[in-house]
């Protein structure tokens, strides 16, 4: 577990310094990992990323118009908030 922490870590400082919005992957387990191992990387390494991360086919209903409420964005552990409202 410690590796993937480090690996995640430093994917995630790369993301921080590019000035990304948010992350957007093409593989649910990616997402999933991204999103529920920022907070415990913060933790363990005493930063803060708060880095939205996105599942593509969330956001490819979202443009082809599902209701927002249907595509479980209040499920993301980083609120996406900030994000959809660059986004929509």
């Amino acid at each position: 577990m410690e590796l993937s922490l480090k690996i995640a870590k430093e994917n995630l400082d790369n993301i921080k310094e590019s000035k990304a919005d948010c992350i957007v992957t093409l593989c649910p387990f990616c997402q999933t990992q991204f999103d529920r191992n920022q907070q415990v990387v913060e933790r363990k390494f005493n930063q803060k990323y708060n880095l939205p991360t996105f599942y593509y086919p969330e956001l490819l209903c979202l443009a082809l118009g599902v209701d927002i409420k249907q595509l479980g964005f209040n499920l993301h552990i980083v609120k996406v908030d900030s994000a959809l409202n660059k986004i929509i």
